[in-house]
């Protein structure tokens, strides 16, 4: 396998190499159903610019941007060791250059909105199992990436809830190891306050 151990070096010209490498060294990945925290790296934010970069390139004409959401886009944040990338569509874009653009470059379709998540998403994995990326597809004009934003950036500007938060995840973490919707289900109060609604 091809190593990329600096950004400056050559990257590779197919776009679904291109992801893989993004992902070389940068301390993610986790078995799905599992909760378990990492400490907080910055090779996480430059996972995403690799990634990112991939996405730009290769991306439908529906898509208008592409964030880093979630846990490690947060500096000093302890996370399950998980990219979480939203990408923000333009209103009423169909899902099947969606669905052509991200199988194309490797990533599972994980479903649609339910009531546990507001999105469509897909999910990237090298190994089978393994998750090291999930991708969430919202409407650019929508509440549901106004609320990934918002928070983010409030942990962002507010470190003492940024410890705080930390803090609350490491005891979901231990209280349920193997049950990925009681952690989610313990932070939604925490995650509600503080994103401005």
């Amino acid at each position: 396998m091809q190593r990329f151990d600096s950004p400056d070096e050559a990257r590779p010209a197919h776009p679904r190499l291109a992801l893989r490498a993004a992902f070389h060294n940068a301390g993610l990945g986790l078995r799905r159903g599992v909760v378990d925290l990492a400490p907080t790296s910055d090779s996480w934010a430059r996972a995403f610019v690799g990634v990112h970069r991939v996405l730009r390139d290769t991306a439908p004409a529906s898509v208008v941007a592409i964030d880093h959401i979630g846990s490690t886009s947060v500096p000093g944040l302890d996370a399950k060791p998980v990219l979480d990338i939203g990408v923000a569509v333009r209103h009423g874009a169909s899902p099947a250059p969606l669905d052509d653009w991200l199988t194309g470059l490797g990533m599972l379709l994980r479903g649609d909105a339910n009531e546990v998540r507001p999105d469509r998403m897909y999910g990237f994995e090298l190994e089978p199992m393994i998750r090291l990326a999930n991708v969430h597809v919202v409407e650019a004009d929508s509440e549901d990436r106004r609320r990934y934003l918002a928070f983010r950036d409030h942990l962002r500007a507010h470190p003492a809830d940024r410890d705080a938060y930390a803090a609350l995840k490491h005891d979901l973490a231990v209280r349920h190891p193997l049950d990925r919707l009681a952690y989610i289900d313990g932070k939604s109060a925490f995650i509600t306050a503080r994103r401005g609604e």
